[in-house]
């Protein structure tokens, strides 16, 4: 079979990872490309091989696998690029990095194509980035381009320890629509399923104890921002209030990987009262909004 070696690297994509739940299932946010831009990416995974040795010779070799160390060399980030890949605050063009910025991890993808035309891709599931340092350099009378460079640590999934995919296309069991699918379909899928919520105390429930809480429990994580306890918001997402439409003073808590939301009131609950609680346009960290309000009349003990 003739050579047929790699000669190119092109359309790297990035998917934010939005959920990694061990023993379930790894989320990513809506893939987005950097554009013609890509120059190289270099890809090191570290290992160790180790021999075991019995009567004078090797008898075995624990071979492991570890990290995933990725080098991206592009021709420029622009500042809302970097902006979402650090986890920084982006303003009216300024982007301002802080120690209390959390960076988020990424699903990295590109593909290289192959001297025949057909092309081999890939992806690193689960990689954080790091920001290095920045060289500048005044012009001359021959130009020199000045480049942006970043290097990220790829670690395996909790979902299923898995670190990377490889794709061939001169693979025997090849399937067209690996390619056509890979930056959109697979293991980042984008969300479009509405969240669901149950909530506690639960529709028609009565001679609930005057100290009761109530717990909204989503079947997946939720936007933190949205729970909120600032009546002036604009949006008002979790309400609890009496039948005659007063609204019930506490606090709001999320929990529980940000799928359980508690509300617990200032004061007990009046004594052979009626309630009502409600969540409404709760959003999931992929932006699908709940179907439907979520409402529930609940009763307090006389």
């Amino acid at each position: 079979m003739a050579a047929n070696p790699r000669i190119g690297a092109e359309t790297l994509t990035l998917a934010k990872v939005l959920t990694d739940v061990a023993g379930g299932s790894t989320t990513y946010d809506t893939p987005f490309a950097i554009t013609k831009k890509l120059i190289k990416i270099g890809v090191k995974q570290d290992s160790s091989m180790d021999p075991i040795y019995g009567d004078d010779q090797t008898v075995d070799v624990i071979a492991e696998d570890g990290d995933i160390t990725i080098d991206i060399d592009v021709v420029d980030f622009t500042e809302d690029e970097k902006a979402i890949i650090f986890g920084n605050t982006m303003a009216a063009g300024v982007r301002s990095p802080a120690k209390t910025d959390v960076k988020p991890y990424f699903c990295v993808m590109w593909k290289s194509k192959k001297r025949d035309g057909t092309y081999k891709y890939y992806k690193i599931l689960k990689v954080m980035f790091n920001e290095g340092g920045e060289d500048f350099e005044t012009k001359k009378n021959k130009t020199a381009a000045q480049t942006d460079k970043i290097t990220g640590t790829g670690i395996g999934r909790l979902s299923d320890g898995l670190r990377k995919r490889i794709a061939d296309a001169s693979a025997a069991s090849w399937v067209a629509g690996t390619g056509s699918g890979w930056f959109t379909s697979g293991d980042i899928s984008p969300d479009t399923t509405p969240p669901t919520v149950t909530v506690a105390p639960i529709d028609t429930a009565t001679n609930q104890a005057a100290a009761v809480n109530v717990v909204w429990t989503f079947n997946e994580a939720i936007l933190p921002t949205q729970v909120t306890d600032d009546p002036d918001e604009t949006n008002v997402y979790f309400t609890v209030m009496k039948a005659d439409g007063t609204i019930v003073a506490g606090a709001l808590s999320i929990g529980t990987s940000d799928t359980v939301v508690t509300f617990n009131p200032t004061d007990p609950l009046a004594a052979g009262a009626d309630y009502i609680s409600m969540a409404k346009g709760v959003k999931d960290k992929s932006g699908n909004v709940l179907a439907a309000a979520c409402i529930a009349n609940f009763g307090i003990q006389a």
